[in-house]
């Protein structure tokens, strides 16, 4: 059955997808501002409470309240203003999209749906904070986002549509990243002295973005293969080995716990990391320096 009206896209993702919405200014520069007072607080479910706003504004758009309310995070691709969120991405790993449910937005963007992990995800805006970087925003617990709806100018895309492609998880490389504040950097490692050479440097902080980054499923084999490789350039004196270690060390503590039953355990990424590294060490790399 199409959907013909405002009211009856909102209908449709509070009772079939249980996601709840609010009525949005549909015109001017308000566009887009809730029309209700408590926005996305009293976003709702229930159809008498729905209807009832929509006869009120009938033309409004239809809004989504993300986070854990609704299970859903919404990453929002931005490209105006001479920012391209699509570059942002692909310095991320991630210019391929994952196949989750995608939005074209009214400004030319892409909103990307994924499923809302148990911890809570706040918004962030470009590379503010602890946002992803240009053009990429987070819509999370205390945001919303506009979903398609007729005359709205958002749509569905025609592969990826909310009526049959999966829901992904969140992925790693796009949870908001951890701020730590200055003073306290748990640790954070420091470059040596002397400074690294434009190789090792490029390599040491590839190896930090791959365990960082490494999916569900991904990250012991990740954190071995890294470690090791890193050991090996160690090994040939090409990286100084104490400050590859901490390197590696840190970068092993931020992975994600993906399975809340078996969650990395204190110490035991670093045993994992002083496993590997150590190994690396015993087979140094042909040359140092080799490509």
């Amino acid at each position: 059955m199409a959907i013909r009206s405002p009211v009856e896209a909102a209908l449709m993702y509070a009772e079939r997808f249980a996601w709840p919405v609010f009525p949005c200014q549909w015109q001017g520069p308000a566009r887009k501002r809730p029309l209700i007072t408590g926005g996305f607080r009293e976003a709702s479910t229930q159809r008498r409470e729905i209807e009832r706003r929509w006869r009120r504004w009938p033309l409004a758009l239809v809004g989504l309240a993300t986070g854990r309310r609704s299970g859903i995070v919404v990453l929002d691709v931005d490209r105006k203003g001479g920012i391209n969120g699509f570059d942002t991405l692909d310095a991320l790993g991630a210019a391929i999209l994952p196949v989750t449910p995608l939005v074209h937005t009214a400004s030319g963007g892409l909103h990307l749906y994924f499923r809302a992990p148990d911890d809570e995800i706040r918004n962030t805006a470009g590379a503010r904070g602890r946002g992803l970087g240009p053009g990429l925003d987070i819509r999370g617990d205390g945001g919303y986002a506009i979903v398609p709806a007729p005359g709205s100018r958002y749509r569905w895309d025609p592969v990826c549509h909310l009526r049959d492609t999966p829901i992904l998880p969140l992925p790693a490389w796009a949870a908001p990243r951890e701020i730590v504040p200055a003073g306290q950097a748990k640790n954070a490692p420091r470059k040596p002295i002397t400074g690294l050479s434009p190789y090792a440097e490029a390599a040491l902080d590839g190896a930090v973005r791959r365990i960082i980054r490494a999916g569900n499923g991904e990250q012991e084999a990740t954190l071995n293969g890294e470690a090791f490789a890193i050991g090996t350039l160690a090994g040939a004196s090409a990286i100084p080995a104490d400050f590859a270690r901490r390197v590696l060390v840190w970068a092993a503590e931020q992975m994600i716990s993906y399975d809340p039953r078996r969650p990395w355990r204190p110490g035991e990424a670093r045993q994992k990391v002083e496993r590997a590294f150590g190994h690396g060490l015993r087979h140094p790399r042909s040359g140092g320096h080799a490509a």
